[in-house]
């Protein structure tokens, strides 16, 4: 069985990003309540408002577990309480996107089922990203999309 998740570095970063700016957000939303002159601290207060709920987004509805076991893909969103179970051969196509940066290699696989759903893994996000894409690469092999 393959089991793929966020990585706890990832997972630990987000959290830490959101605390900061979840903490910025009071302190400003102190400052306007009280004391309302200043509109450089209404766009502070936005910028954070708006930067903590994408944290927020990304931390807890994006947080996914992946299954793969005996041909069928699981697919697990706690937060969102949705659960999916996919056969390998409902596989509609798969591709894997690699960018070179400076000192790394980016990697991202997105697979899409013929239900319609898809999902999107990265190697710097996810765990065992190669065991994943070697198991696509061998059971959907005609199903890659090439650019």
């Amino acid at each position: 069985m393959i089991e793929s998740r966020p990585k706890r570095n990832t997972v630990f970063s987000l959290t830490v990003f959101t605390v900061i700016s979840g903490f910025g957000s009071l302190y400003f939303m102190r400052q306007v309540l009280a004391e309302p002159d200043g509109t450089w601290r209404y766009v502070a207060l936005g910028f954070l408002l708006i930067a903590t709920s994408i944290l927020i987004y990304k931390l807890l509805f994006n947080y996914k577990i992946i299954k793969i076991s005996h041909d069928i893909v699981h697919v697990y969103f706690p937060f969102r309480l949705y659960r999916s179970s996919t056969p390998v051969t409902e596989i509609g196509a798969w591709q894997e996107t690699i960018v070179n940066t400076n000192k790394t290699e980016f990697k991202q696989l997105k697979v899409v089922f013929n239900n319609k759903g898809y999902i999107k893994l990265s190697n710097q996000e996810n765990s065992n990203y190669d065991k994943v894409y070697k198991y696509v690469k061998k059971k959907a092999t005609k199903k890659e999309v090439k650019e």
